[in-house]
């Protein structure tokens, strides 16, 4: 029997198509390719996925790592409380291309992937085990330690950097590594920066929500609707705000035309104007309970409340 958590259901993870493929990962039910015809072409079982909190193993909130395609590979993260593994299918066949071992507590991230040198790496977040592998092997290259000790939001990077953000526990840091680190590079106490870490910020790390890259910003935003615009480059606060009254955010800020969009779990949709300066240009309601995060393709966003399917476009 597996439990899950009551904002959970056994369908978080997000599909992931490369235009010919979609996957589609429901945790302890198995991963699944179809061809976009809906034609099963393979599938995988991987027995039940604890997604539990590591302090109580009753606690389970369920699976919620989403698969990513990169070069016609499939990449899952699987922490759990039990043989935590990151590990790569072929697309087409379903075949196993390897699968590596993590030392790590359950979490709920889902994996990203960036070039160094025109190689790419495949980075995680995570508690224990934060850090970037071989996308061809499955090697280790870099790892740190520390931060929230329940790992939800994605990393993301910029031309040089990559991001991570994390809150739960005793700590809650923003972190900026740079792509090129290598080995266990893991801050010391009192440190706030070394070798390959560029900046931190011991407090004020996101739970739930990850972080926005826009137009030379970086955006941290937190389930009680504080707002951080960043310099990526430095780690210098630009602005902090305050968004919404008395509600909670459990998704993550998509941007698009010069804006960025925050919707709350009443369904509230915050449109506020990309830059240096806080500027909320309106707000419009969905109607509906909202837990997702929105996904914006070809001038249309699209919104996945509890009960509909909304698209919106010019």
């Amino acid at each position: 029997m597996i439990k899950r958590h009551s904002k959970s259901s056994h369908a978080n993870c997000t599909p992931a198509t490369n235009g010919e493929y979609l996957v589609v990962f429901f945790g302890s039910e198995g991963l699944y390719c179809y061809d976009l015809d809906g034609e099963l072409v393979w599938d995988k079982s991987f027995g039940k996925l604890k997604s539990t909190w590591f302090m109580n193993e009753k606690a389970e909130w369920e699976f919620s790592s989403s698969p990513i395609i990169h070069e016609n590979v499939v990449i899952i993260q699987c922490d759990v409380f039990e043989n935590s593994f990151l590990a790569a299918y072929d697309i087409a066949t379903g075949k196993e291309l390897w699968k590596t071992e993590r030392l790590e507590y359950p979490g709920w991230c889902t994996p990203a992937v960036y070039d160094v040198d025109g190689k790419a790496q495949v980075v995680v977040n995570g508690y224990r085990h934060r850090g970037a592998y071989d996308f061809e092997t499955g090697e280790e290259i870099w790892k740190m330690s520390g931060g929230g000790d329940i790992q939800v939001p994605t990393p993301i990077y910029n031309d040089d950097l990559v991001f991570f953000n994390s809150a739960h526990g005793r700590f809650s840091p923003i972190l900026a590594v740079k792509k090129e680190a290598k080995g266990d590079i893991t801050l010391a106490k009192g440190e706030t920066s070394n070798e390959y870490v560029k900046w931190s910020w011991p407090r004020g790390g996101a739970y739930m929500n990850s972080m926005l890259l826009y137009e030379g910003n970086l955006y941290n935003f937190r389930w009680n609707g504080i707002l951080n615009c960043i310099n990526p480059e430095t780690g210098e606060e630009i602005y902090k705000t305050k968004v919404g009254e008395r509600v909670s955010f459990i998704n993550s800020p998509i941007a698009a035309d010069g804006k960025i969009y925050l919707v709350d779990e009443n369904g509230m949709v915050y449109t506020i104007k990309s830059g240096i300066t806080y500027e909320l240009l309106n707000t419009n309601t969905l109607d509906d309970v909202f837990m997702t995060t929105p996904a914006i393709s070809e001038e249309t966003i699209y919104f996945r409340t509890m009960k509909h399917l909304i698209a919106i476009s010019k």
